[in-house]
C-alpha cells in the first residue's frame, strides 16, 4: 500500500506512532481495519468516548499515511442486562427484564425499539459534529442472523484449549477461579423466557442443546440458523479480531491489567483463530472535575459527549483528548477552568498560524499537527495561511452578558468592530457563542456575572471620585463614536492628581454600570454597551448637590 515517510516531522503526535506500528504489523493488509466498541447498557458517557477517539486519531494517522482505512464500531448490544442504573425512568418495569440480553429489554422512554437502541442512538447522534463517523456494527444482529457461526463452531471444538488458556492466565492473578473441566465457550438465552441461565451440550458439528435452568424449556440449535446463543466476552472479542481482521483496537484500564481481557484474547486469537492480536493501547480513565472516582452508568448522574458539547464546541473537545496520551488519566471541568482550556486552545491555534512565536520550526509542526487531528474536517494548515478570527472566551462572556445573552447583537458587535470578515466566521463565531452562554447560564460563578442596570443610580461621591468620574463621563460626552482604543487614555490618567488610583476608584465605576465592585474590562464594558447608555448610568451621580 502506498505510505508517507515514517520519519516525516509533521507526523508528531502519539496516534502516528501508533500508526507506523500498525503498518509494520500487518505489511501485506490491503486494508487496515480499525475497531472500537462497547456495551450500551446505560448512558454512554465521555469516558467511554474515550476509545472512539483513540481509535478515530489512528484512523487519520493512518490515512495520512496513504492507507486504506476501515474504521468499525460494534455496539454489544446482545450482552445481558444485569444490573438498573441509577436516575433510569420507570425502575421498576426494567428490573423485571434483568437477566434478558440488553436488546430485548424496552425502551423506559418509549422513544426506541429497545433498552439497547435508546443508548446507541444518543451516541450515535454526538458523534456526527465531532466528525467521527465508523460503520456502526450491531451485535445483536450479527449473532442472531448466523455470522459468526464459524467462529462458535471453532470455539466449541477447541474449549479443551481455550479453558486451558484461561486457566494459564488466571493462575498468574488470584482475580479469577479457574474454569471447569465441563465448562464451555458459550452463552446464550432462552428462547422462550428470554434469560441467560442455560446449560449446553453439544449434540452435533453445528448443533448445540440447551436447557434453561430458570423456566426449564429445551431446544436443539443450529449454529448456522444464528438465534439466541454467543460467545461469553472474553472470546467473543478474539473471535471478532479474526472475523473483521483487526489490526488496531486499544481497551480500557480494566481490560490491560494482568489477567484481563487482553492477555487472554490475544492468546485465544492465536491459538485458536490463527490471527494475530491487533495492535493494542490501553487508555486510562477520563474524569470529571469534582467528582470522586471514575464515570460509572450503574451509578448515574453521567455526563455525556453531548453534555460536553454545550460548553466545549467539538473542535475544542476533540483537542482536550488530542493532548493526552491514551495512558494518562485527565479530567473535564466546566467551571472556570473552561476559560483556562480555551485560552491554551486559541494559544495552540496561533503557534499553528505563526502569530505566536514557537521555540523552534518542530513546536509548530506540534502545533499544527495537534490542530488538525483536533479539526472536526482534518484541516492542515497552510503555508501562508490567515488564522480565521475567533473571539476568546472570556471576552465572548463579558460580550454576550453586556447583550443579555442574546448572541446575535453579539456577533454583529464584532461585525461592526470588522473583526468577523467571512460568513465562515461568522459561522464559528456563532458556535462559541453559544457555548459560552451555555457555560454562563450553567457553570458560570456567581462572581463572574452581571447585568447592566437598567435605570441609574445615584451615589454619594467625595471630591476625588467626583473628579475621576466627571473625566469619564467629559470624554464621552464629547464623542458619541468613541471606540475602545479611543477611551484607552484617559484611563491611563483617570485618577492622576487625585488621592486615588484604579483601585480604589473603578469600583465606583463598576457599581454605577452593573452593580458590583470589579467586572469586565472597563473600556470594553462602555464601549460594547454603548456610549449613550454608560452615559444615562453614570452622569446623575454628577448632578447631585
Amino acid at each position: 500500500m502506498p505510505a508517507m515517510e515514517s520519519h516525516d516531522p509533521f507526523l508528531n503526535h502519539w496516534a502516528d506512532q501508533a500508526a507506523a506500528k500498525t503498518l509494520a504489523a500487518h505489511p501485506e493488509a490491503k486494508r487496515i481495519t480499525v475497531a472500537a466498541g462497547i456495551t450500551p447498557s446505560g448512558v454512554v458517557h465521555v469516558g467511554n468516548f474515550r476509545e472512539v477517539m483513540t481509535v478515530d486519531l489512528v484512523a487519520r494517522a493512518l490515512r495520512d499515511r496513504g492507507a486504506d482505512v476501515r474504521f468499525i464500531y460494534s455496539w454489544d448490544d446482545f450482552d445481558v442486562f444485569r444490573k438498573v442504573p441509577e436516575g433510569m425512568p420507570k425502575r421498576e418495569l426494567l428490573a423485571t427484564h434483568l437477566g434478558r440480553s440488553i436488546v430485548d429489554v424496552p425502551d423506559p422512554w418509549d422513544q426506541h425499539d429497545s433498552y439497547a437502541a435508546h443508548h446507541i442512538a444518543q451516541f450515535e447522534r454526538s458523534m456526527e459534529p465531532l466528525g467521527i463517523r465508523p460503520e456502526f456494527i450491531r451485535q445483536s444482529a450479527q449473532y442472531r442472523k448466523g455470522t459468526y457461526a464459524v467462529g462458535i463452531q471453532k470455539a466449541l471444538q477447541q474449549a479443551s484449549k481455550i479453558r486451558d488458556i484461561l486457566n494459564r492466565v488466571r493462575e498468574q492473578t488470584t482475580a479469577h477461579s479457574r474454569v471447569d473441566d465441563d465448562w464451555l465457550p458459550l452463552s446464550g438465552f432462552c428462547d422462550e423466557c428470554g434469560r441467560d441461565k442455560l446449560r449446553f451440550q453439544i449434540t452435533g458439528e453445528w448443533t448445540v442443546h440447551y436447557n434453561c435452568e430458570r423456566c426449564g424449556h429445551e431446544r436443539d440449535v443450529d449454529l448456522r440458523s444464528g438465534g439466541n446463543l454467543k460467545l461469553p466476552w472474553r472470546i467473543d472479542w478474539p473471535m471478532r479480531w479474526a472475523h473483521e481482521g483487526v489490526c488496531f483496537e486499544p481497551g480500557g484500564k480494566d481490560h490491560s491489567t494482568a489477567g484481563g481481557s487482553y492477555d487472554t484474547a490475544k492468546d485465544i486469537v492465536r491459538e485458536v483463530y490463527g490471527f494475530r492480536a491487533p495492535e493494542y493501547v490501553g487508555y486510562d480513565f477520563v474524569r470529571i472535575k469534582g467528582r470522586a472516582g471514575k464515570i460509572s452508568s450503574s451509578k448515574g448522574g453521567v455526563v455525556t459527549v453531548t453534555d460536553c458539547l454545550e460548553v466545549y464546541e467539538p473542535e475544542v473537545l476533540r483537542w482536550i483528548f488530542v493532548s493526552y496520551r491514551p495512558n494518562t488519566e485527565f479530567q473535564i471541568s466546566f467551571d472556570v477552568d473552561v476559560i483556562a482550556l480555551y485560552e491554551a486552545y486559541d494559544r495552540l491555534r496561533r503557534v499553528a498560524y505563526g502569530l505566536e512565536e514557537a521555540k523552534d520550526e518542530q513546536k509548530k509542526l506540534v502545533a499544527q499537527r495537534a490542530l488538525q487531528l483536533a479539526s472536526v474536517d482534518h484541516h492542515r494548515v497552510g503555508p501562508g495561511e490567515v488564522m480565521p478570527f475567533l473571539p476568546g472566551f472570556r471576552h465572548l462572556s463579558m460580550i454576550l452578558q453586556i447583550f443579555e445573552g442574546n448572541i446575535g447583537q453579539t456577533i454583529n458587535h464584532y461585525k461592526l468592530a470588522g473583526l468577523i470578515k467571512t460568513d465562515a466566521e461568522r459561522v464559528q463565531c456563532t458556535a462559541r457563542a453559544r457555548c459560552v452562554k451555555n457555560w454562563l447560564e450553567k457553570f458560570a460563578p456567581e462572581e463572574f456575572l452581571f447585568i447592566i442596570r437598567k435605570t441609574p443610580k445615584t451615589r454619594a461621591l467625595t471630591p476625588d471620585e467626583a473628579t475621576c468620574l466627571r473625566r469619564i463621563v467629559e470624554v464621552l460626552q464629547a464623542d458619541a463614536t468613541l471606540d475602545e482604543d479611543g477611551l484607552v487614555p484617559t484611563m491611563k490618567t483617570l485618577t492622576a492628581g487625585t488621592s486615588l488610583d484604579n483601585k480604589t476608584f473603578l469600583p465606583v465605576v463598576y457599581d454605577l454600570l452593573i452593580d458590583r465592585d470589579k467586572g469586565p474590562k472597563l473600556t470594553t464594558l462602555i464601549t460594547a454597551m454603548g456610549i449613550s447608555h454608560a452615559l444615562e448610568l453614570l452622569a446623575p451621580s454628577l448632578e447631585q448637590p
